[in-house]
């Protein structure tokens, strides 16, 4: 079966949960093939890399359509996306693909095993999720150098200044300087700071330049990690404290104690038009059994401080999760 997902790690993964149970429903043990909107390159071709690592996906591409109905915007507020279902894209009639958009429903507040509720979802495709074992040494040999950490991830410079969920820096550099300061102090933690090339900007322009002499404890690794890596630094980080976006989502997924930030609903995350999201988002997609082991939490920018993140680690442990072990299963 051919789907097409919404590009982005984060948006492409939460389609993944029930592609298996609506390939068995309508093409019992056939192949499932991934084609993700987008291009090639860059943030893209990120993503692509990451639906690779499922072992169930049999092969995947990027494909240029528009997954929008009309105009890109709904009334509400939310995206204005084509429905879930059955398309032709390449104008001969032969090629079907089942175009799965959980954006919609989870953009609503509805919990992601709502969205198509006919097909069962599989909250264990982690145990098919493939990091290789030496990324998992280089994460190790991380951890070696700096001894026990969290991770940062401060996210792009565009999504922190003009436009995304920290637009107009509600959440300032200086704020992870003095949150990472707090962590030093009080738990003996490392900063190990994570992102893509992409992502380098924000820290290196705005970020860095307030450390000062607390430097001597923060590290970036941005753009110096492929996805593997990133992730089996997340799997023996502490905690990790991230922008919305795959890489705390998929941290989350993975077992380790996340907060992610998110813009308060009413509060656009575009400068020019109306682009909110119901607050309930945040958790929607979180699988019940990590909702009930308090390893999941949800910030909004404007609501959460330095304090009230400080108090909620050490409320549920986080700072006293014991060490991983190189050798630890991807995906458990």
């Amino acid at each position: 079966m051919k789907f097409i997902l919404p590009t982005g790690i984060g948006d492409s993964v939460w389609g993944l949960h029930k592609c298996q149970a609506i390939r068995d429903a309508k093409d019992p043990n056939g192949p499932i093939e991934i084609y993700l909107v987008g291009a090639d390159t860059g943030i893209d071709s990120r993503a692509l890399d990451f639906v690779r690592r499922f072992d169930f996906v049999n092969h995947s591409a990027m494909k240029s359509i528009a997954l929008h109905a009309g105009s890109m915007f709904r009334p509400d507020g939310t995206y204005n996306y084509i429905e879930d279902g059955w398309y032709e894209f390449d104008g001969a009639g032969t090629e079907k693909y089942c175009v799965l958009i959980p954006n919609a429903a989870l953009e609503h507040g509805i919990r992601l095993e709502d969205w198509l509720p006919h097909y069962e979802i599989n909250w264990n495709i982690w145990r098919h999720f493939k990091i290789d074992y030496i990324e998992r040494v280089h994460a190790q040999e991380v951890y070696d150098q700096i001894g026990p950490f969290c991770v940062f991830y401060p996210g792009p410079l565009n999504g922190n200044t003009r436009d995304g969920h920290n637009r107009n820096a509600i959440w300032k550099p200086q704020d992870w300087v003095e949150l990472g300061r707090r962590i030093h102090k009080e738990f003996g933690l490392h900063i190990l700071v994570v992102g893509a090339h992409y992502d380098a900007s924000y820290f290196d322009m705005l970020l860095e330049p307030e450390l000062g002499h607390e430097k001597s404890y923060w590290t970036s690794v941005i753009g110096k990690t492929n996805l593997g890596e990133l992730w089996a630094l997340t799997s023996i980080s502490k905690f990790v404290i991230s922008y919305q976006a795959g890489v705390g989502i998929i941290s989350t997924y993975l077992g380790t104690p996340t907060g992610i930030f998110w813009r308060q609903h009413g509060d656009s995350i575009n400068p020019h038009v109306l682009l909110t999201f119901d607050e309930k988002m945040a958790s929607a997609w979180v699988p019940p059994a990590i909702l009930k082991a308090g390893t999941h939490l949800p910030l909004y920018y404007g609501k959460s401080s330095v304090d009230s993140i400080l108090n909620e680690i050490r409320q549920r442990g986080w700072h006293e999760a014991p060490a991983h072990s190189v050798a630890a299963p991807a995906g458990i």
